[in-house]
C-alpha cells in the first residue's frame, strides 16, 4: 500500500518526482462512492490505493539529487499567489485508444485559476530545465492503470453514463513536490515540499 510522508531523507543518487494536489477525506470518501459502481464490474483493471489518490499536475521523472533541491528552491521562491481555488472534481474517462483502456481517470472542471497557477508552475520548472508540457492541460486523478487486452464495453457503458457527474467540490490551498518510490506491491508516494496559494 502506498503511503504519503512529509519528511525526505537523501539517500537516493536519483529521484523520481512529480507535483500534485493531495485530496481530504470529505473529497477521497465522494470519489470512492463514485467508484463502487465501477469496482462492481468483473475486470483487471489495478486500482489506486485511497492514499496514493491525488491531482496529477506534471510528471517531472527522474531527476538527480542536485537537480532537485534546485527544483525545491525555485518552487519555495515562485510567485504562487493565486489565492485558494475552489474546484469540482467531475467527470471521468480513460487513457487509451479505441477499445483499450490504460489509465482511468476522474477529471476536473475547467478552472481559469487552476490553469494559471499550472502555468506559473511550468515557467517556474522551465528555469531548471524542465521542458514545457506539449499536451493540453489536462488535471486528473489516475483511479485505475491497466495492462491486459480485456472486453470493456459494459465499462464503458458506465463511462458515459456518468461521464459529466459532479462528483464533489473541492478547494486547493496548497500544491505539493512528491517522490514516487515503485515497489512490485504498488508506488510510496511521498510528500517532500508544500507550496501554499498566497494571495
Amino acid at each position: 500500500m502506498g503511503v504519503y510522508k512529509s519528511k525526505h531523507l537523501f539517500y537516493n543518487l536519483a529521484m523520481r518526482i512529480f507535483i500534485g494536489i493531495k485530496l481530504d477525506d470529505s473529497a477521497l470518501d465522494s470519489i470512492e462512492k463514485f467508484l463502487k459502481p465501477f469496482k462492481k464490474i468483473a475486470s483487471p483493471l489495478k486500482w489506486t490505493t485511497r492514499e496514493n489518490l491525488h491531482v496529477t499536475l506534471k510528471f517531472i521523472g527522474e531527476v538527480p539529487t542536485e537537480k532537485y533541491k534546485q527544483i525545491e528552491a525555485l518552487l519555495a521562491e515562485g510567485d504562487f499567489n493565486t489565492g485558494a481555488i475552489d474546484l469540482n472534481i467531475t467527470c471521468c474517462g480513460k487513457f487509451g485508444r479505441g477499445p483499450d483502456l490504460n489509465i482511468f481517470w476522474v477529471g476536473l472542471e475547467k478552472n481559469p485559476k487552476l490553469e494559471d497557477m499550472f502555468n506559473r508552475i511550468e515557467n517556474t520548472l522551465k528555469k531548471a530545465g524542465i521542458p514545457k508540457e506539449d499536451r493540453p492541460f489536462k488535471p486528473h486523478i489516475t483511479v485505475a492503470r491497466n495492462k491486459k487486452n480485456f472486453n470493456f464495453k459494459s465499462f464503458f457503458e458506465l463511462i458515459e453514463q456518468n461521464s459529466s457527474r459532479l462528483i464533489s467540490p473541492y478547494t486547493v490551498t496548497h500544491f505539493q513536490l512528491f517522490e514516487s518510490r515503485l515497489r512490485p506491491e504498488g508506488p510510496i508516494y511521498s510528500i517532500l515540499k508544500e507550496i501554499p496559494l498566497n494571495e
